[in-house]
């Protein structure tokens, strides 16, 4: 190596190694093994729903929603979660809902143990022809309970699956990240026999 690129790389090292010396000192803390909760006041799971006339499409409701839910003339909660997904929730819902006088449902959605199917749909349109009251369908984050209620809609109240989808542009599941990504809109539509 030349002797002229050697100074140059040791007045760069050493100038490096000075400036991070110059820096403040972080202030080392130990670390945690969970974030502190969250101390929530108020709900804002309607606020964050797709809210319509008898129902509210959504994620995963808390403990503190409760209250809300039942505020809002919701008699029944539909949940789609799987038991292994409900088991990391930290609350019972089911009780949580029932000592609110709320009735409860799940019935679960996803994986190869639970699949969509057919039977699923009719099981949340019996739910919704027997409802008393408003109903939530919910989720996790409101994908799964958004195409159960699609699939409703042009099933049971003549939607073209067109119309269906654009219903869920609150949840986020329309525009389709397809035509985002492409800057332009797709059909959605039957396939022709």
């Amino acid at each position: 190596m030349p002797a002229m690129l050697r100074k140059i790389l040791i007045v760069s090292i050493v100038g490096a190694v000075a400036a991070c010396a110059a820096l403040p000192q972080a202030q080392l803390q130990p670390a945690t093994t969970a974030a502190a909760p969250i101390e929530a006041t108020k709900s804002t799971y309607i606020d964050k729903s797709l809210n319509l006339d008898s129902l509210i499409v959504g994620g995963q409701i808390q403990a503190i929603d409760v209250e809300a839910l039942k505020g809002a003339g919701v008699t029944r909660v539909i949940n789609l979660r799987t038991p292994e997904e409900m088991q990391t929730l930290g609350f019972d819902e089911g009780a949580a809902l029932n000592a609110g006088g709320l009735s409860y449902r799940q019935l679960p959605l996803g994986g190869p143990d639970f699949p969509y199917s057919p039977e699923l749909l009719d099981a949340f349109a019996a739910e919704m022809a027997a409802a008393d009251g408003k109903i939530v369908l919910h989720c996790a984050s409101g994908g799964r309970a958004g195409m159960v209620y699609a699939a409703w809609l042009v099933k049971y109240q003549g939607k073209t699956p067109q119309q269906a989808m654009r219903s869920l542009e609150s949840l986020g599941g329309w525009p389709l990240p397809m035509e985002k990504l492409l800057a332009r809109p797709l059909v959605v539509d039957f396939a022709q026999p």
